[in-house]
């Protein structure tokens, strides 16, 4: 893996240092890969030189140069012969590089493209362009780094999308709720990753590969994997071939709720101190639960909106953990959550005047709730739940929007598996 190449952008040295880092330990944490980090930088325009020479070396049998320079890089023979004799050379190079402040806030934007050479064959085996980006009212500083902290999450994906990354591997045993798989912690198996059972046939001399089934791993061991079968067809057995699903790791949860007050709740008008009454209340949200190194508790975060004008539009956003049972396509599912609270025309003040990251919380609170999910795909369930939420005012005692306010209703919704 070389260092991070750039060409024609102003980038400090820590930003370099640090995506540096962030690209070899996703290779090292993928687990699949013996990592030769290098600290050579190629820019942008000397990756395809680069390449070129390799295919030209492979193709013609021609013997390496003693030495090999492209820009600023110079390439000895001695290194030369090493990435000769390499499986896979990763180049990554940034190509773009911005910092803004358009508004309020510093907006920081960094792209970057990962090229992937099979040395044996002396042929790309793929490209992954990822782009990330990160925000702060506070400093530039926080802005780069957290588009620097997105990097590991899109470039894990991108590169287990690659085929020639892709593992395959094989069932050892499995009965009707659970399956063992060949690989562990040895090729980087996590906990929550995926794969598919593949039913192979042959049609006049043409191979059809097709989905029989689908695998959640639970359990990591060095070599060997323990699986729940989500569903599955007649294919599953012992030598079945699983072939894995690349995924951000992350469950995107849309959902509509409506909640009925504990009683009756007076607002104000919308932007007035007019009482309004009002009994229930409309809301959207989105859920978005951690998969990928989790399997029955996870990590999830959320934003929700009250369609209440009353409260002047209350918007909740809240972190917990949720618990699921897996019975097959069928899933019970419990989560608690803390939850802060505020409301549109404060969120409008909060962007235009707030110099820090800190929200302009008015409610804190609690979010609970139960219900079943039906997976019906590989890559989508619906869902329907109970819940309760409590949201206590900060300010209470000034009543409308600044009001303590709960109540319990019903959800329902769609998961999409990214």
């Amino acid at each position: 893996v070389f260092a991070l190449g750039y060409y024609g952008y102003n980038i400090p040295l820590e930003v370099l240092a640090n995506v540096d880092a962030e690209i070899q330990g996703v290779f090292v944490n993928l687990g699949r890969f013996n990592v030769l980090g290098q600290t050579e930088r190629f820019s942008s325009k000397d990756v395809q030189e680069f390449i070129n020479l390799i295919q030209t070396a492979k193709q013609n049998n021609t013997p390496l140069p003693d030495e090999v320079k492209f820009g600023d890089v110079q390439l000895t023979e001695g290194l030369l012969k090493k990435l000769y004799g390499a499986f896979v050379v990763v180049i990554p190079t940034i190509v773009d590089f911005k910092v803004e402040k358009p508004n309020n806030e510093y907006q920081a934007r960094i792209k970057t493209s990962v090229a992937f050479l099979n040395v044996a064959e002396g042929t790309t085996i793929g490209m992954a362009n990822i782009e990330t980006t990160g925000t702060s009212r506070e400093t530039q500083t926080k802005a780069v780094a957290e588009a620097i902290n997105a990097i590991p999450v899109q470039l894990t994906y991108e590169v287990r999308k690659i085929p020639a990354f892709t593992l395959r591997t094989q069932v050892l045993q499995a009965d009707a709720f659970e399956a063992k798989m060949q690989f562990g912690t040895d090729m980087g198996v996590v906990v929550g990753d995926e794969y598919v059972v593949v039913k192979r046939s042959t049609i006049g001399g043409l191979v059809d590969e097709r989905e029989d089934g689908l695998l959640v791993i639970k359990d990591v061991g060095p070599q060997v994997s323990t699986a729940a079968v989500r569903y599955a067809g007649p294919t599953l057995k012992e030598g079945a071939q699983l072939r894995e699903v690349p995924r951000l790791g992350v469950d995107a949860e849309p959902y509509l709720y409506y909640m009925n007050y504990f009683g009756t709740v007076y607002g104000w008008d919308l932007g007035t101190q007019n009482l309004t009454p009002t009994n229930g209340v409309l809301a959207a949200g989105l859920k978005v639960a951690v998969s990928r190194g989790f399997y029955d508790v996870r990590p999830v975060v959320g934003i929700q909106l009250n369609f209440d004008p009353a409260l002047w539009l209350p918007v909740i956003a809240y972190a917990g953990v949720e618990y699921n049972l897996y019975l097959r396509r069928l899933a019970l599912t419990g989560t608690a959550a803390l939850a802060g609270a505020s409301n549109a025309i404060v969120r409008i003040l909060e962007e235009n005047l707030s110099e820090s990251d800190d929200p302009w919380f008015t409610h804190y609170g609690i979010k609970l709730n139960a219900g079943a999910s039906y997976l019906i795909s590989r890559d989508m369930r619906i869902f329907a739940n109970v819940g309760l939420d409590y949201l206590l005012g900060l300010a209470n005692s000034l009543g409308g929007p600044f009001q303590s306010y709960g109540g319990y209703g019903i959800a329902a919704g769609v998961a999409f598996k990214l």
